[in-house]
């Protein structure tokens, strides 16, 4: 064979080997895309099986959560029973007080308004009940914690002024949201500060701060009254536990139970002593949360509003 032969015959049979070799590159990466295309299937399907197993739990919880409150149900029917006892006397007393034929006017507006009195009581008591056993349960929507607030002091300004009390709020940065229950977080918020009105008494300093950290917000309500004993802390979000001679004792365990059916948490700040310092943590809604952390974390106060009531 001559050399030009030989050469050609080289050259041909590196042609094929290529083609071969292109043919086998060719397929393996077909079955490469399969693979891949295979594996994207699964890992969806797991992540898919993963958010349901956690929404599952979620519901779980919060059903174990519920019948355990459903279960205290008894307790405090027997602990509120007597406690229902004396405003529905003294109210059902005024209410006859009102039937004389002879009642002097302040005589009936007295009567009245301490009717009013010991109605209100027992509409607090019941509302209490049901929200304690409920757990927060209803429809959501996205809040704007700064407005929530205000809507919380419109509701407590009798009180406020009464007891001439300041109330302020410092902001890390404007139009913090968070997806709740509106009327029933404004509601629990109330009662927080409703509680920190009872033990500061007069002159009472409430002050709120909102700001975010780990992809949470924190909802902090502190007072300049007297605090909590410390061999009290484990006990105050107990149900029917109260310190009030006039309680329920279902106050702050229906602000946990409403929390906790938010996704979120409460807790007294051991580490405060010149008042009582409650701090409330709730879950971010998503969009927030891929939000870069120095917007959310390293903003400066933006805003504080300061009033007081007289």
């Amino acid at each position: 064979m001559s050399q030009t032969a030989a050469d050609k015959q080289h050259l041909q049979d590196a042609f094929e080997l290529f083609n071969q070799m292109s043919e086998q590159l060719t397929g393996s990466y077909q079955v490469l895309q399969q693979q891949v295309v295979s594996l994207t299937r699964q890992l969806a399907a797991a992540r898919s099986e993963r958010q349901q197993l956690l929404a599952d739990i979620r519901a779980l919880q919060q059903e174990a959560s519920r019948g355990q409150r459903l279960s205290s149900m008894g307790e405090m029917t027997a602990r509120l029973a007597h406690q229902v006892r004396t405003p529905l006397a003294t109210a059902l007393l005024y209410a006859s007080q009102l039937k004389q034929a002879h009642l002097r006017p302040d005589q009936h507006d007295c009567f009245v308004d301490r009717l009013l009195v010991g109605l209100r009581h027992l509409d607090h008591m019941v509302n209490d009940m049901l929200m304690f056993a409920r757990g927060g349960q209803g429809g959501e929507e996205i809040v704007t914690l700064d407005e929530l607030l205000r809507q919380v002091k419109q509701s407590l300004l009798p009180q406020l002024n009464e007891q001439s009390a300041s109330w302020s709020v410092k902001l890390a940065r404007e139009g913090i949201v968070i997806r709740a229950q509106r009327e029933v977080l404004a509601s629990v918020l109330g009662n927080l500060a409703t509680n920190a009105l009872h033990a500061c008494g007069e002159e009472a300093h409430l002050e709120w701060q909102i700001d975010v950290q780990d992809r949470s917000v924190r909802v902090v309500l502190q007072d300049n009254g007297p605090g909590v004993p410390e061999e009290l802390h484990e006990q105050i979000f107990e149900p029917f536990f109260t310190t009030r001679t006039n309680g329920t004792g279902l106050g702050l365990a229906v602000v946990r139970a409403v929390i906790a059916a938010h996704q979120g948490k409460i807790e007294l700040d051991p580490e405060y002593h010149e008042g009582a310092r409650f701090v409330v943590r709730l879950p971010l809604p998503e969009a927030q949360q891929q939000l870069p952390s120095e917007m959310l974390q390293k903003q400066q106060t933006a805003s504080v509003a300061n009033s007081r009531c007289v």
